[in-house]
């Protein structure tokens, strides 16, 4: 199977985490909804505004929405087992769709930030879209959540400030080339002279 086949299919996608942990990326599931509930009830105030432009409660039609993007749209989740061994939703991915752009938005539990689920959910979104035949994948930052905009850059996404809103980066990125990978310095790099 190609790559824009299986981007097509939705297939799952299963890693070992850096804890050790095997987490599964997959599609959304009509039967999501109480569990990305209880990942958005279960996030920071400072993680729900990240996300969510707000630190309160979110309301049910958001969160309904995180499980069906519309039509086009694409709904991601990162899967993991909880303390006693249940499947549990650690992070959401989304795209909507507005002509030939996918609008998306990510969140990752704060425990399971760090482990790189964010980088691989907006990896997966951008071979979606390029599947779909979208141009252009955009979303909006907020300035202050520079570890996002540090990923989304290093993803290949342009950004720049918000011309309605000083607090918001806009973020952008052109599908008609991959996304190219983050450049490593090699290991020795400090150390030569």
């Amino acid at each position: 199977m190609d790559d824009q086949s299986e981007a097509r299919t939705g297939k799952a996608e299963s890693w070992t985490v850096g804890r050790g942990v095997q987490v599964t990326l997959r599609h959304t599931r009509p039967q999501d909804g109480g569990a990305l509930r209880a990942l958005v009830d279960g996030l920071s105030r400072e993680s729900r505004y990240f996300r969510f432009l707000s630190g309160g409660r979110v309301v049910d039609a958001i969160v309904d929405g995180l499980a069906a993007p519309g039509p086009g749209g694409v709904a991601l989740v990162v899967e993991a087992p909880d303390e006693v061994g249940v499947s549990a939703i650690v992070a959401s991915a989304e795209y909507v769709v507005s002509g030939q752009v996918g609008e998306f938005a990510v969140v990752v539990a704060d425990g399971w930030q760090g482990q790189g689920l964010g980088r691989r959910l907006i990896a997966r979104l951008c071979e979606l879209a390029r599947a779909a035949g979208l141009r252009t994948l955009r979303g909006d930052v907020l300035s202050e959540n520079r570890r996002m905009l540090a990923i989304l850059r290093g993803l290949g996404f342009a950004s720049r400030r918000n011309p309605q809103d000083s607090h918001l980066h806009e973020v952008t990125l052109a599908l008609g080339q991959p996304a190219r990978s983050p450049q490593r310095l090699p290991a020795d790099w400090f150390g030569a002279r």
